[in-house]
């Protein structure tokens, strides 16, 4: 298993939601995904019942604002926005790796599963701009879902740029020294 953190920037307003992430934060990063390989022991919590890639596409977890839930979410499958698990191709030139094969891999996926169609938390994503504008509680954004997948304490408190410096670290901490 790894957390791909991305640092491309996509077309269009996306794009700009990219960079004022990024800037705000101070980091590289403006989102993130955990990944699902061969040898996880988590092909039967797939939705496609395999972990093998398809055309180079992995099967990735996170909460996003814009895409739409595929059909298979049970919750809020169609809408936009929110937990869901999708095939993805991780170019290396938008994306870094991270290795988290220390954490526990069914966890993780039980969590996506669980929790899939949960709703995207704007209003967080927005406190990342504005410091006054507060979470909105049973809402979870893209470093959030995947700090809760990883079993971390707190996992609002991690960001797109604080989680993979936490998971690089080893014991889900990030320390300031």
């Amino acid at each position: 298993m790894k957390l791909a953190s991305y640092h491309g920037t996509r077309d269009g307003y996306r794009g700009i939601a990219n960079a004022l992430i990024r800037f705000r934060l101070g980091g590289r990063f403006s989102h993130t995904e955990m990944v699902f390989e061969p040898g996880d022991g988590v092909d039967h919590l797939m939705p496609d019942g395999s972990t093998q890639p398809v055309n180079s596409q992995y099967w990735c977890a996170s909460s996003v604002a814009t895409d739409t839930l595929p059909p298979w979410s049970p919750y809020r499958a169609g809408r936009m926005g929110g937990v869901r698990l999708k095939r993805i191709w991780l170019n290396p030139d938008k994306w870094t790796l991270d290795d988290v094969s220390t954490f526990d891999a069914v966890a993780a996926a039980t969590w996506a599963n669980a929790h899939q169609g949960t709703l995207y938390d704007w209003q967080l994503i927005l406190g990342f701009i504005a410091w006054f504008v507060p979470e909105k509680t049973g809402r979870v954004m893209c470093s959030e879902a995947c700090a809760a997948m990883l079993g971390l304490e707190r996992p609002w408190s991690y960001d797109p740029c604080s989680l993979p410096v936490a998971v690089r670290n080893g014991d889900g901490q990030i320390h300031l020294d």
